[in-house]
């Protein structure tokens, strides 16, 4: 696992709403609470950690964009966002100053 996290730290991009909302539209955006590591959770994702994955649903710390989310970020079009692919999905963090 240390080997995937390395690898997927050097592939974190950055990008605004308006690039991740084409993913949203294709049911493919997940959205990582600010208090999770974006790695840690591709990692897990991209392994099939069941049992972590099923608790960042269960306690909403990854989840597909609300409606109030997608409200708030076409509202700030400066907002960026880290994420990482991992197929099919589409890992993003809002980054926070």
């Amino acid at each position: 696992m240390e080997d995937l996290k390395e690898k997927l730290k050097t592939e974190i991009e950055k990008a605004k709403w308006l690039l991740l909302e084409e993913h949203h539209k294709r049911d493919a955006l997940l959205i990582v609470d600010l208090e999770l590591n974006l790695v840690e959770v591709a990692a897990s994702v991209a392994l099939d950690d069941v049992m972590n994955v099923k608790e960042w649903l269960t306690t909403e710390k990854l989840i597909r964009p609300t409606e109030e989310m997608i409200q708030s970020w076409e509202e700030n079009p400066e907002l960026d966002f880290n994420f990482l692919i991992i197929q099919p999905y589409v890992i993003a963090q809002e980054i926070k100053e």
